[in-house]
Formats: structure tokens, C-alpha cells, sequence
């Protein structure tokens, strides 16, 4: 086990050096001279401290060399505190920087992690505690560092008190273990204590989120919801603030005791120093040199066992924690993939998902078949297993059992970012991206990002161009919201859907996958779409699901969800004239829109 945890300790300090000198590799050399440079100013400065006031109390004052001593110091508290400006400056830029490459390596790797992983609890608990503990990841080289240099500091001062006394050396020292002690059994308790609250973290800051933010400022205001939301939120920070209140309530009170020990061996080492000079076995200079000192010594060895204490059993800990979320298995390119080369079939045998942590299936033996430039409908009762189809045709999720054929092989077969690139979606929960006019298109083909002409037709193909041209100030390159620029376009849902639905365009997919593509629009925003879908050409294949039942007359093929399974599955008339559920959901909304009709 303490091989385990050594090793982890050297692994945990190699990655930071890592992260560090992949941005940093001269200046980290230059910090850690900085940093010992104002170690030894500092031991320097007690030392001509100790010869200035000798000669001041001297028998034999001598002005030449008080002059000389007073500018020796001066000079070493400039080079001091320029090495000290120059060690602050370092660390900013070598760790600002490293926490950046930090942050880019959690993202990489949480874009390659199932969307399983992302969706528990369990998943968010983790992905909050290697945020967290970034400090500790990339400071680990840091901890190191100054480890060696409070070793280099102890020695020379632990050197000098030595061959004053020994003994009374060594005795307040000893006193300085019992806070180091403390501080490791508290801070292992903090640390505790944040993991367990971080699901009650993650609920406050929710509600702080809709106090503050703008997109729910208006059911906050429209409902009257402030004053419920706000004590929500101050009755989960509260039981926050009270556990770490009493955590923080037995610290104080344990390391002031420790504190007392500690500074009784400072203060009993202080008095023994003086006396000794009282008895004239010193100087005053001595007892400045031997008291500076001890306070160093003191600090130093404190620094060493507690960093020491901390990195190792601690850091280790905190450490392991992020190696195995790194360790996660990830969504990687497989070896020997089957090249994909354009889109004639997709199967689905026999298909049986449920969503983690949960035990009901969603899909129970689901099979169809989809072949190029098929129109699909997906129609069924809202919770029957329609959108997960589609994620599941993402790989999104992996299935329990069957199996998804794509071109008549097993879609693990092929590489999953190939498979993706078959596919344009528009999904029901789409994103109000608050970027400008051309991101919010292309993001879905980032390297036609450029292509004025592409982004203006499928605005158009949408019908959203015509509305937002007015309000464009600066063309496509107009922000959407206000979030980052206060003139910023403003736009309704049924906008932003239209928006989203040219992003499912632009990608010119070999499919395009409309869930809901029309529930924030008006009628002939509606009809647009659903003609769109029917004029699709170049062997485009289309996958529908709609609300609207009577969209599914442009399809070829119709399936029927109900409970997870397909109960019916043919063309329109065929399932109308069947009078299955098809027939009766259909039925109920053509006497819905006869009704309004007649109004």
C-alpha cells in the first residue's frame, strides 16, 4: 500500500510537471532559482543583521563598517524583494497557464466519455471533483519545489542553532508536530465533507442560477417566485454553512491548542537565548541571528512535514481520484475500424435499451429496417421510446442486447465520429447558442464557417432570413442575444428553432433527423418543414418525429411506438384503414383542427 501511494505521489508530480512544462519548461527553472534565491536573501538579511548590531554595541564603534553592514542589508532586501516580484509574476503566468491546459484535458476527455457517464450523479459528482481539485493536480510540482527549498532553508538554519544547543533545538521543533497533525486530520475532514455536500452544492447554485439569470428571470417575475426560490436556496446554503460552520468550530479550537505548544517551545528557546546573552555568553547580535532564526527553523520544519504530510497522503488521495476519472473509458477511435463509406442501411434487430441507474426498458425488441432515401416516421404517445431511437442511432448510448447493423455490419464495427458524420439533426431540445448569425449555422460544418452563400440559402430553406435581415447590424456576424454584445438580436422560439433547423441543414449529411422540428412554430413555418422533408433529394434519407400525425403522409414508412415496443409499422392509409393506434391518434387530431375550423 505504501509503495502504491509512493508511487502514485511521484506519477501525481510528473503529471504536473508535465502540464507545467508543456507551456513553461525555461521559466519553471527560473522560478524555482527565484524561489530559493529569496530563501537565502532572507537567512542573509538575519545574518548581517546579527554583525550591524555587534558593531553598533561594541566597545569599538566603527562607522565604516556599520555603513557597510546597513548597506549590505538595504541591498539585500532590494534583491530580495525584486526576486520575490519576479517569483509572484512566474507563478501566475506558469500556473494560469497550466490550469489551462488542465481544463482543456477534462474537456477533451469528457467529450470522449459516454453520454451515460455525463448523465448520473455519480458522473457529475466526479467531473465537480477533478474541477475542484485542479489547485492540487497542478500545484503538486509546485508543493515539491518548495519542499526542497524549506529542506534547503531548515538545513542551513537548523545548522546554526545546532551548534548553539542542540537540545533546546530539537525541543521546539518537537513542539511544532502536534499542529502539523492537526491541519492534516481537518483538512482530511473538509475534504470529507465537500464530496458529500456536492450534490447540496451543485442544488443551491441552482437556485442561485435562477435568482441571477436572465433566461428564467421571466417565470421568476411572471409566477412570483422569488421569495419561494430564495428560500429554497438560503435554507440549502444554510445547512452548508452550519456543517462547515461546526467543522470549522473543533478546528479552531484544536489548532489553537496546537498553536499554544508550538509557540511555548518558540518563546522558551527566546528566553533561553536571551539569558545566555544576560550571562554574557552571546552577543545582541547572536540574539537576533539565533531568535530570526529559530522563528525560520520553526516555520520551515512546519512547512516540510505538513506539505510533506499533505502531498503524500492527501494529494495522493485527491490524485488517484482524477488518474482514474482520466481513466474512464472514453468513446476511442478503434483499431482496424470498418472504413465507412456512405450510407445504404440501417437495422435495427431485436433492440433492448434501458438508461442508466434506471431498471424499466425503454425500447423492448425493437426492429426496422431503414434504407437509403427512406422518408421514416416515428409516431407514438409522448415517453414511448421515439427520441431515444435516435440517440441510440448516435451512439449516444450503448444497447442491452440485439444489435444496430449500419451498411449490413454491427455499428461498433465502424469508427463512432464516422458514423456521426452520416447524421444531421434537429433535436427536440435544441440549443439558443449565444454566438453570432454564421456560428449558430455552422457549427454543424465549422470548415464552411466562411461560406456566406451556403448559411443565406438554408436560413432562407428554413424560413428565418427574411424575419432577422432587418435586425442584422452587422450581417451574419450579428450576435445572437445579448449575452455578449448589448446589441446583440433578440429572437422568440419559433426563431430560434428556424435557427436550429438551418444548422440541421447546412451539414450536408447523407441523413437529417427532425424530433419535434416543429413545436415552437407557426403553421406555415410547419408546412415548410414537413414539404422540405418531402422534396428531399440525391438520395437523402429522412427520419420524422412529429407530433403532428398527419406529417407522416410525406413518409414511406411509418413505425408505431407504444410502451417501448413497435405495435404497428406500414404507410399512412395502410395504418389509418388498420384502426390501430395510428388510426386513433390521427382521428383525434383531424377532429381537433375540424373542430377549430368550424369555429
Amino acid at each position: 500500500m505504501r509503495l502504491t501511494k509512493l508511487k502514485l505521489y511521484f506519477q501525481a508530480i510528473g503529471y504536473s510537471a508535465r502540464l507545467i512544462c508543456r507551456s513553461s519548461r525555461l521559466w519553471i527553472l527560473v522560478y524555482l532559482l527565484m524561489h530559493l534565491l529569496c530563501s537565502t536573501l532572507t537567512l542573509l538579511d538575519t545574518y548581517i543583521l546579527k554583525f550591524l548590531l555587534d558593531d553598533l554595541t561594541g566597545g569599538d564603534l566603527r562607522l565604516q563598517m556599520v555603513f557597510l553592514w546597513v548597506a549590505l542589508y538595504a541591498l539585500a532586501r532590494v534583491l530580495w524583494r525584486a526576486a520575490k516580484s519576479t517569483e509572484d509574476i512566474l507563478k501566475d503566468s506558469i500556473f494560469q497557464k497550466a490550469q489551462h491546459r488542465y481544463e482543456c484535458e477534462i474537456s477533451e476527455k469528457l467529450a470522449r466519455l459516454p453520454l451515460s457517464f455525463l448523465d448520473s450523479s455519480a458522473g457529475k459528482d466526479i467531473v465537480d471533483d477533478v474541477r475542484y481539485t485542479k489547485y492540487t493536480v497542478i500545484h503538486s510540482v509546485q508543493h515539491a519545489m518548495f519542499i526542497l527549498v524549506q529542506i534547503y532553508t531548515f538545513v542551513l538554519a537548523f545548522g546554526v542553532l545546532a551548534r548553539f544547543d542542540l537540545g533546546f533545538s530539537l525541543l521546539f521543533l518537537l513542539l511544532t508536530i502536534p499542529g502539523v497533525l492537526m491541519d492534516e486530520v481537518f483538512d482530511r475532514k473538509a475534504e470529507e465533507l465537500r464530496r458529500k455536500t456536492a450534490p447540496d452544492v451543485r442544488k443551491f447554485s441552482y437556485y442561485r442560477w435562477m435568482l441571477t439569470d436572465a433566461w428564467p428571470a421571466k417565470d421568476v417575475r411572471m409566477y412570483d417566485l422569488t421569495e419561494p426560490i430564495t428560500a429554497r436556496y438560503d435554507e440549502e446554503k444554510q445547512q452548508y454553512i452550519r456543517a462547515n460552520k461546526q467543522l470549522g468550530k473543533k478546528k479552531m479550537l484544536s489548532l489553537m491548542l496546537a498553536e499554544l505548544i508550538r509557540r511555548s517551545g518558540e518563546i522558551g528557546f527566546t528566553v533561553f537565548v536571551v539569558f545566555s546573552a544576560i550571562r554574557g555568553e552571546i552577543t545582541l547580535g547572536d540574539v537576533a541571528l539565533y531568535t530570526g532564526y529559530a522563528l525560520t527553523v520553526s516555520n520551515a520544519f512546519r512547512d516540510v512535514v505538513w506539505w510533506a504530510v499533505y502531498s503524500y497522503a492527501r494529494s495522493t488521495e485527491i490524485i488517484g481520484r482524477v488518474f482514474a476519472f482520466f481513466a474512464t473509458p472514453a468513446e476511442e477511435p478503434r483499431e482496424g475500424c470498418r472504413a465507412l463509406d456512405g450510407f445504404s442501411s440501417l437495422v435495427f434487430d431485436n433492440v433492448y435499451f434501458k438508461y442508466p441507474h434506471t431498471e424499466n426498458y425503454v425500447l423492448s425488441g425493437v426492429s426496422f429496417t431503414l434504407h437509403r432515401g427512406d422518408r421514416l416516421s416515428i409516431v407514438g404517445i409522448n415517453g414511448s421510446g421515439k427520441s431515444t431511437i435516435i440517440k441510440l442511432m448516435l451512439g449516444l448510448y450503448e444497447i442491452e442486447s440485439g444489435q444496430i447493423l449500419l451498411n449490413g455490419y454491427p455499428m461498433s464495427d465502424y469508427d463512432i465520429r464516422d458514423v456521426r458524420r452520416l447524421f444531421s439533426a434537429l433535436f427536440q431540445s435544441f440549443v439558443q447558442y449565444p454566438l453570432t448569425l454564421r456560428e449558430n449555422v455552422a457549427l454543424s460544418d465549422l470548415a464552411r464557417a466562411q461560406d456566406d452563400a451556403g448559411i443565406e440559402r438554408v436560413l432562407t430553406q428554413s424560413g428565418v432570413y427574411e424575419e432577422l435581415q432587418p435586425k442584422l447590424q452587422n450581417g451574419l456576424d450579428s450576435f445572437m442575444t445579448r449575452k455578449f454584445a448589448d446589441k446583440g438580436t433578440e429572437l422568440s422560439k419559433g426563431q430560434w428553432q428556424k435557427i436550429a433547423l438551418s444548422r440541421a441543414y447546412f451539414k450536408d449529411a447523407a441523413i437529417i433527423i427532425f424530433d419535434e422540428p416543429s413545436a415552437a412554430l407557426d403553421a406555415e413555418a410547419e408546412d415548410r418543414i414537413f414539404q422540405n422533408f418531402e422534396s428531399m433529394s440525391d438520395g437523402k434519407t429522412g427520419i420524422m418525429i412529429s407530433h403532428r400525425i398527419s406529417s407522416a403522409r410525406v413518409s414511406n414508412k411509418i413505425i408505431v411506438l407504444d410502451g417501448g415496443r413497435i405495435t404497428e409499422c406500414g404507410r399512412h392509409d395502410e395504418l389509418v384503414a388498420a384502426g390501430g393506434l395510428y388510426a386513433k391518434l390521427y382521428n383525434l387530431q383531424r377532429e381537433k383542427y375540424a373542430a377549430k375550423e368550424t369555429e
